[in-house]
């Protein structure tokens, strides 16, 4: 396994499936109960806005400082990723800031969200990993 594929798999392992636990624990937890535990319920105050929110930074602090290997793709992945940060971040505020939440639409957009910041902090760990041949 080459150093920037070890470095995705760890960063997948240990931060994203680490990340999620918190919201597996809490289905787990409705359903021993015997309650409703419904995948929208466990994002329905933004709970998964703030985990984007925090693997898209880690992963854009990941690339500075950094060489000057493919400075284009690197400003895209980071360009993107803090779109999605702050993306995130508003929904997120907006989400705390109301009463009440439709739990379906946040679950949705958070989904959305979740969906486009994976791949894009995957590209700025990637080409993090410029320096190591």
């Amino acid at each position: 396994m080459n150093a920037r594929t070890e470095k995705l798999v760890r960063w997948f392992m240990f931060s994203v499936l680490v990340s999620l636990v918190p919201l597996v624990l809490t289905y787990l937890n409705l359903w021993l109960d015997h309650r409703e535990a419904r995948l929208e319920m466990l994002a329905a105050r933004g709970e998964l806005l703030l985990i984007c929110t925090t693997l898209g930074a880690a992963a854009v602090g990941e690339l500075f400082p950094g060489n000057r290997d493919n400075p284009v793709a690197k400003l895209l992945v980071a360009g993107a990723l803090i779109l999605l940060i702050l993306m995130s971040s508003v929904c997120f505020a907006a989400i705390q800031s109301r009463s009440t939440t439709d739990p379906r639409s946040v679950f949705a957009v958070s989904l959305l969200l979740f969906a486009g910041t994976l791949p894009v902090a995957a590209g700025c760990l990637y080409y993090s990993n410029q320096e190591i041949r």
